[in-house]
């Protein structure tokens, strides 16, 4: 293999470990943590993606190893974040299976997500994603967690967390649609989406202000659903005049 395959195999490497150390803090009681680290997998999910188009070492191993650290990262991780977290809470004494099912749930859908688009692309998969991705899902959770954290959040918001667990392994599985973050027809939404990556990729690897980062990510799946429920299309074609106005 030629070493420029390395690099971007590398970053998803550490994606991978990154998750597992997650998943021990987790075990651990080191919540916050292990939430952060999620968030670091996340950057590097990016960045693995950035690196095998510069390079142009893109490769069938590389999805397939992408696959496999995403659903440690962004499967397994986060229900294990979840399910740490409650499972000393008074509710979950006497509905444990409850906070196990849910979270089960969660991690398998990852899984069958991640394995339903190895083998297959929707006509329109260059333009939008087709369920909601598991890297954002896995985003959502960690920086959700930890806003609650910081805030003190009622007991309410903490036993509401495996029905959210439930309903993000059913929209992953879905067919909504969600437009991926890409170049746009128009200068305002290009700078728009930069300033805000580069927010992300500062803020995250600092562990500073994850209000924006949760803000930003809901803020992105329900305006990016909603314009995509308002403008359906049926070819590959007529998806991409849309997204780039080509």
């Amino acid at each position: 293999m030629s070493i420029k395959y390395v690099v971007p195999n590398g970053f998803t490497a550490m994606s991978m470990v990154l998750g597992l150390a997650s998943i021990v803090c987790s075990a651990m009681g080191d919540f916050t943590l292990a939430a952060w680290m999620i968030l670091w997998g996340v950057l590097l999910d990016k960045l693995d993606g950035g690196a095998a188009r510069l390079l142009n070492a893109s490769s069938e191993f590389g999805a397939q190893m992408d696959s496999f650290a995403d659903f440690v990262s962004f499967g397994i991780a986060p229900g294990a974040l979840i399910f740490f977290r409650l499972r000393g809470e008074t509710v979950f004494e006497h509905h444990a299976l409850l906070l196990i099912a849910c979270s089960a749930m969660y991690v398998v859908t990852v899984s069958v997500r991640l394995a339903r688009f190895n083998v297959t692309e929707p006509p329109g998969g260059k333009n939008f994603f087709f369920g909601i991705p598991t890297t954002l899902c896995g985003a959502l959770i960690a920086s959700g967690f930890l806003v609650a954290e910081i805030y003190g959040a009622p007991t309410k918001v903490w036993t509401s967390m495996p029905l959210v667990l439930a309903i993000l392994a059913v929209l992953m599985v879905s067919n909504v649609r969600l437009p991926k973050l890409m170049k746009r027809k128009t200068k305002f939404l290009n700078a728009f989406q930069l300033v805000n990556l580069v927010a992300v990729y500062v803020m995250t690897p600092l562990m500073i202000f994850p209000e924006y980062l949760f803000f930003m990510g809901l803020a992105y799946l329900i305006i990016g659903v909603v314009w995509a429920w308002n403008n359906p299309v049926e070819e590959d074609q007529q998806l991409e005049e849309q997204v780039t106005g080509a």
